[in-house]
């Protein structure tokens, strides 16, 4: 198998077929990769949601390139009374949008002790950062988080669409992650990143005074 050119993202897996296997392997990976870093205080648990999504404002706007006119001929006509019929073809295409169900992840970081959530973990997928509902939804959904006692770590591998709130000027980047130690808020730590730089080793905040585990994005 051919070796990914890009050192971090491959931009080709944010593509709308393949985005739904990515986030759900991606996410059963950085659980596998945090549990031994966790143990025996906390546990990172898989937390699935369905929604319901619609590709149809995805969709990149196609013409088609059948010609206007298609003349056809019929077998069944004497080649002495022949005639030429027209069947008019659309000048052009376009998708119905379509609304599939969407198998959504997320990490949970609890103790182990009495199931406190501790951190959350958030790989960003296309419903959650498109403009409308499921859009609207995730902030509203993210705000809680940000007004409860737990650190939210949020990771934005899609480069189409505007990126979630943060206050001040972000500089360009292909990519973006934060991690909003609940320690730290309102301050958060952020990685502008750029599809032709490795991805980087994040850390995951626990309760004090246990240090951050790293988490490997790449």
């Amino acid at each position: 198998m051919a070796r990914s050119p890009f050192p971090g993202m491959d931009p080709y897996l944010e593509g709308l077929t393949l985005w739904p296997d990515v986030h759900s392997s991606l996410m059963t990976i950085f659980r596998e990769q945090l549990t031994p870093l966790l143990v025996p205080k906390y546990v990172a648990e898989l937390d699935t949601q369905i929604v319901i999504d619609s590709f149809g404002d995805t969709a990149p706007e196609t013409e088609s390139a059948i010609p206007d006119i298609t003349v056809t001929y019929s077998g069944m006509l004497r080649e002495s009374s022949a005639t030429l019929a027209t069947v008019a073809s659309p000048p052009l295409r376009r998708r119905v949008p379509m609304s599939v169900p969407t198998r959504l992840v997320t990490i949970y970081i609890r103790q182990r002790e009495n199931e406190k959530l501790v951190t959350v973990i958030e790989l960003l997928p296309p419903v959650n950062k498109r403009p409308g509902e499921g859009r609207h939804a995730y902030v509203e959904k993210r705000n809680t988080f940000l007004s409860t006692p737990l650190s939210l770590v949020e990771i934005d591998l899609l480069r189409r669409w505007p990126r979630m709130p943060l206050e001040g000027k972000l500089p360009a980047s292909d990519y973006l992650a934060i991690v909003c130690n609940m320690y730290e808020r309102p301050e958060c730590g952020v990685w502008p990143l750029s599809v032709r730089q490795p991805l980087p080793m994040l850390p995951i905040p626990l309760l004090r005074p246990d240090p951050p585990v790293g988490l490997n994005i790449t």
